[in-house]
């Protein structure tokens, strides 16, 4: 029974993913893209959406649920005036009424994003002037950079992944706008699917020897292997 209740808890732990691993901080988008290649990545980009597109605090826009950490309290609008992937993207609302020059996030403002599901990995551009102080902040971990040299255009770019699924991002940094966040479905890492296989013929052969009376069962004949 010894030997059946430790494959179940082993069964347990790998089901709730709770495994020994590392989290991974991202600098380089590419190198981003390519370890979350086959994870489902989705991108959003903002250019599905009209500028001047306001967000108030707590709403969803393409799936996603924003809330804002201003000073001005207005939440986020979508802006076409600054440099971007898509030629919109995601700013702080500064002032009331029409879209303006002074939307964007101020020096250590920010944004949460909650996704529509677990993921594993989320990756967010910015757009601002050097050097750039960053945190990506999720349940399953924290992020931080002092950018010095731009991912690439006048963007810099923080990433982060966890084989423990998480379902908000918190990201803030000094002046800044947002031409595109990235996230990739929760999918289990390999040493979690062995776990969980080695957990299910575990439990298996755990009941087939108990039900023999503790007996084990000797095979019917070897199978040579060249």
């Amino acid at each position: 029974m010894a030997f059946r209740r430790l494959f179940l808890v082993s069964l347990s732990l790998a089901v709730a993913g709770i495994l020994p691993a590392n989290a991974v901080t991202y600098l380089n988008s590419s190198a981003f893209q390519t370890a979350t290649a086959g994870l489902g990545l989705t991108i959003e980009d903002f250019g599905a959406y009209s500028p001047g597109t306001l967000i108030p605090n707590g709403s969803a826009l393409g799936g996603l649920t924003y809330t804002f950490n201003t000073q001005a309290g207005l939440g986020g609008v979508i802006t076409n005036d600054y440099n971007s992937i898509s030629g919109n993207s995601l700013a702080g609302k500064a002032v009331s009424g029409a879209l303006s020059l002074s939307d964007y996030f101020y020096a250590n403002e920010g944004f949460t994003v909650t996704f529509p599901h677990p993921v594993t990995a989320v990756g967010i551009f910015s757009n601002t002037n050097l050097p750039v102080a960053a945190t990506l902040a999720t349940a399953a971990g924290t992020a931080s950079t002092t950018f010095t040299t731009y991912d690439s255009s006048t963007f810099g770019f923080l990433g982060f992944s966890s084989p423990t699924p998480f379902t908000y991002a918190t990201f803030t940094s000094s002046t800044f706008n947002v031409p595109e966040i990235a996230f990739a479905s929760a999918v289990p890492e390999p040493d979690v699917w062995m776990m969980m296989l080695v957990g299910l013929f575990g439990v298996g052969g755990a009941l087939r020897f108990s039900r023999r009376g503790n007996v084990p069962i000797t095979p019917a004949r070897q199978v040579s292997r060249r």
